[in-house]
C-alpha cells in the first residue's frame, strides 16, 4: 500500500501529490520531484509499476493529475506511481543524448542527467515509493528535448527500462549545422541506434504533431519533425523492431509542440503503458504515416503488450475525423508556404566591408562561412519554436536583468527588425536607392504592448513574417542581390541585409541562452 508517503495533497478524486528534493552529486544540484501516487482506496501489491517523466515541473500545464483522475475514475490504468524530474535553467544543457552535444555544445551535461537517473533517482524512488526495478514495470518519458533524453536514456539503458515514451521529440539533434555541411546522416540519435542494437524488451510510444513546427529542410512536403521521427522508426525497424508489437506512432492532426497538445494525447501514452488488461479504454489505430510514398507496414494498430495483437486495415491518406478518446476534430491543416518555396541556390560571396554599416558586421560574422543565410534563416524557427513553447507565459514575460526587455519584448523587437530591414531590401533591390531613416529600437520596444500578448500570437506573427521574408529573399537574382541604396545614414547592398536579418536572429538566440535560459 502507499498509505505511509510523504505529505500527499489529495486532488478531489483522490490522486495524490507529493513533493521531493533528491540532492544531485552528479548534477551538482538540488532536483526537484513532483511525485503522483494512486487513489488511496486503490489496492496494489508492492513494487508498483512506475513512469520517469522528465520536465516534471509542468504537470498543471499538463493537465496530468486530472487526466490521471479521469482514467482511475474509468479503471483504464492499473495503479502506478509518476515521478516528476523538474528541469531548471541547465534543461538545455542537461537533456540531449549521453554520448554526444550537438553542433552548438548543448546537451554538455546530459551523460550526468542520465547518471542522475539511473545511479541516484531510480534507487531513491525504489526506496521510498517502493517503485519496480523491474525494467519491464519501468517507463521514461518526456517532451521535445526531454523525449530524445527519455529515448536515449531508454534505447542504452534496456537493464533500466524497457518502454519509451516521446512526445514531439528533437530527433532533429544534430553534429552539424544545417547550411554548414549538414547530411541526414548528422542525426545523433538516428546514428546511435544505427550504432547500437536492439534489445528483445524495447517497446517505444512516439507522437508527433503536424504544426507541431513548419521547417521542411529538403522541401518534401514533410515537416522536419515528422520526418525526423519517421527516419528515426525506420532506423528501428532495421534494427529488428517488430513494428506490429513494439511501436506505437501517434500523428496528432492540428497538435503543436506545446504542452496543450501533449497534454490532450497524453490519455493515448499512459493507456500504452499502463493500460488495465481488459480495460474499458481501447486505444485507437495509430494515424497512417504520413511521408511522399505511403508504407502502411510503418503504423499497424498496436495494442499493449498484453494484449493480443492486431492489424488495422490499411487506408489510403485519409485522416479520421474524431479521435476515440475524445479529442475535438482539428481544422483542415494550412499550408506550408516556407517549405514550397522555390529558391535557386544564391552564392556563398559575403557582403564585404563598404556593403553595410559597421555595427552591421557582429551580425554578418555570425553566419557560418560557406553558408547560405537563406537556409539559416529557415532552421531558426525551430529553435525559436522550441525556446518559447517550453516557456510559461510569465516566463517569457521575464527579463534577465532590470530595465532589459523580457523575452517577448525581444522576440517581438526581432519580428520588428526583420519586417523593416527586409523592406529596405525590397527598396534596393526594386533599384530605389533614396535614403531610408533609421528607427529607435528601444521607442519600439516601448510601443510594442509585447508583454499583452500570449506566446501563441507572437509565434504566429513570427512564422508569418518568416514565411514572407523568405518568400521575398528566394526571389533575388544575383544582380538584385548586389544592388545598394542607403539606410540610416549609410551604405548597404541586399546581400548584406540578407545576412544581416539572419545573423541579428542568431545574435538575440546567443542571448538567450547565455543571459534568459540561466534565470528561467
Amino acid at each position: 500500500m502507499l498509505s505511509d508517503t510523504p505529505s500527499p495533497f489529495p486532488s478531489p478524486i483522490g490522486t495524490r501529490l507529493c513533493r521531493e528534493v533528491l540532492a544531485s552529486s552528479f548534477l551538482a544540484r538540488d532536483v526537484e520531484l513532483s511525485i503522483l501516487l494512486p487513489p488511496a482506496d486503490v489496492v496494489a501489491p508492492a513494487p508498483y509499476p512506475v513512469l520517469y517523466l522528465n520536465d516534471g515541473q509542468d504537470f498543471e500545464r499538463l493537465n496530468l493529475q486530472a487526466t490521471l483522475d479521469g482514467l482511475y475514475a474509468r479503471q483504464a490504468v492499473r495503479p502506478f506511481v509518476i515521478i516528476g524530474i523538474h528541469a531548471n535553467e541547465r534543461r538545455v544543457q542537461e537533456y540531449g543524448t549521453a554520448a554526444h552535444a550537438d553542433f552548438n555544445g548543448r546537451g554538455s551535461l546530459a551523460g550526468a542527467y542520465s547518471q542522475f537517473v539511473l545511479e541516484e533517482l531510480r534507487p531513491f524512488a525504489q526506496a521510498q515509493y517502493q517503485v519496480a526495478a523491474d525494467p519491464a514495470a519501468a517507463v521514461m518519458a518526456g517532451f521535445s528535448l526531454g523525449g530524445l533524453s527519455a529515448f536515449d536514456l531508454v534505447w542504452h539503458h534496456p537493464d533500466a527500462f524497457a518502454r519509451a515514451g516521446v512526445f514531439s521529440g528533437s530527433f532533429w539533434w544534430r553534429h552539424r549545422a544545417v547550411g554548414a555541411g549538414y547530411t541526414p546522416a548528422d542525426r545523433i540519435m538516428h546514428g546511435l541506434v544505427r550504432a547500437g542494437r536492439l534489445h528483445s524488451s524495447h517497446r517505444f510510444w512516439l507522437q508527433t504533431g503536424t504544426l507541431d513546427e513548419h521547417n521542411d529542410r529538403n522541401e518534401n512536403g514533410v515537416i522536419d519533425s515528422i520526418e525526423d521521427c519517421l527516419d528515426l522508426v525506420e532506423e528501428l525497424i532495421k534494427s529488428g523492431l517488430d513494428a506490429s508489437q513494439a511501436l506505437r506512432y501517434v500523428q496528432v492532426e492540428g497538435g503543436h509542440h506545446h504542452p496543450e497538445t501533449w497534454g490532450r494525447v497524453m490519455p493515448d501514452f499512459l493507456v500504452w503503458a499502463f493500460g488495465q488488461e481488459g480495460g474499458i479504454i481501447k486505444l485507437p489505430p495509430p494515424l497512417p504515416v504520413v511521408r511522399l510514398q505511403y508504407d502502411p507496414a510503418l503504423a499497424p494498430a498496436i495494442l499493449p503488450s498484453t494484449a493480443e495483437a492486431t492489424v488495422a486495415t490499411p487506408v489510403p491518406l485519409v485522416l479520421p475525423v474524431a479521435d476515440a478518446l475524445g479529442l475535438p476534430q482539428p481544422a483542415p491543416e494550412p499550408a506550408n508556404v516556407i517549405a514550397h518555396l522555390s529558391a535557386s541556390p544564391m552564392s556563398t560571396t559575403r557582403p564585404v566591408e563598404g556593403d553595410f554599416l559597421p555595427y552591421s558586421a557582429a551580425y554578418i560574422h555570425l553566419v557560418p562561412a560557406e553558408a547560405d543565410p537563406r537556409e539559416t534563416l529557415r532552421t531558426q524557427p525551430q529553435e525559436i519554436h522550441t525556446i518559447f513553447t517550453n516557456l510559461s507565459e510569465a516566463q517569457a514575460e521575464k527579463a534577465y536583468a532590470p530595465g532589459k526587455w523580457t523575452l517577448k519584448e525581444m522576440l517581438l523587437h526581432q519580428i520588428d527588425t526583420e519586417r523593416i530591414f527586409t523592406y529596405r531590401a525590397l527598396r534596393f533591390a526594386r533599384g530605389d536607392a533614396q535614403d531610408l531613416r533609421g528607427f529607435e529600437q528601444d521607442d519600439y520596444v516601448a510601443h510594442s504592448n509585447a508583454n499583452a500578448r500570449s506566446i501563441a500570437s507572437l509565434l504566429a506573427e513570427y512564422d508569418a513574417t518568416r514565411a514572407a521574408t523568405l518568400s521575398l529573399f528566394d526571389s533575388f537574382t544575383e544582380e538584385q542581390l548586389d544592388r545598394r541604396g542607403t539606410a540610416n545614414g549609410g551604405p548597404a547592398t541586399v546581400r548584406a541585409l540578407v545576412y544581416i536579418v539572419a545573423g541579428h536572429e542568431l545574435h538575440h538566440l546567443n542571448i538567450i541562452r547565455e543571459r534568459y535560459e540561466p534565470i528561467l
